[in-house]
């Protein structure tokens, strides 16, 4: 699958997914500020079912080993922690959104049987990017909620971008420590820019 097929804009239309305001826990036993959060906003349920699906199907699938399920278990612990600690960010729900797409790129990337039933899910990735004047691949993932988000990831660092308006293609802004990011679409092909940066050409790399 080539990347620009898979982020424009008709693509992240997936199979109309519908959103629920239900998460996959339990709302009565929210006990911290990010879950109570997810609990009230359809979109932040919408990520909290698609964490649980593609943890369910890695957990589960065939291809893991004991010992790592028992990794998997223990990272997924860690995660949510990590989630429930986002009421010491600035913006509470930025940060679980961040959380939340983190960890669905994760799971997308580290495990092929969370790949296994995307017709059923609201993600879709990773894929790869190579962009002119940035040594190193991209790696993406895409959230079909509103806005859609994706993930951007390169070396040791990453961006989660959130969808805005724009004439022509599918438009991503976001910032982390660095500064403010841009992914745009536009079709056979993308730019990414970094804060500071012009834009950079990018092109679909093929995968698997």
């Amino acid at each position: 699958m080539r990347l620009a097929y898979a982020i424009s804009v008709p693509a992240l239309l997936l199979c109309g997914a519908a959103l629920a305001a239900a998460p996959s826990f339990d709302c009565a036993k929210a006990d911290s500020s990010a879950t109570q959060l997810v609990c009230k906003d359809d979109q932040l349920a919408a990520l909290d079912r698609e964490v649980d699906r593609l943890f369910t199907l890695a957990r589960d699938g065939a291809h893991l080993a004991a010992d790592q399920r028992k990794q998997l278990l223990a990272v997924q612990r860690g995660w949510i922690k990590g989630r429930d600690d986002c009421w010491k960010a600035g913006d509470l729900r930025a940060c679980v959104v961040e959380s939340y797409v983190t960890r669905i790129h994760q799971l997308r990337q580290g495990y092929a049987d969370a790949r296994s039933q995307d017709k059923a899910g609201i993600s879709k990735g990773p894929f790869a990017a190579k962009c002119k004047g940035l040594d190193a691949l991209l790696t993406l993932a895409f959230v079909d909620i509103k806005p859609a988000a994706a993930y951007v990831g390169w070396l040791d660092q990453a961006v989660v971008v959130n969808q805005v308006p724009a004439a022509s293609g599918a438009r991503y802004q976001g910032e982390n420590y660095a500064g403010k990011f841009e992914l745009w679409d536009h079709g056979k092909e993308m730019t990414f820019t970094m804060p500071g940066g012009k834009p950079m050409t990018c092109a679909p790399e093929e995968t698997g």
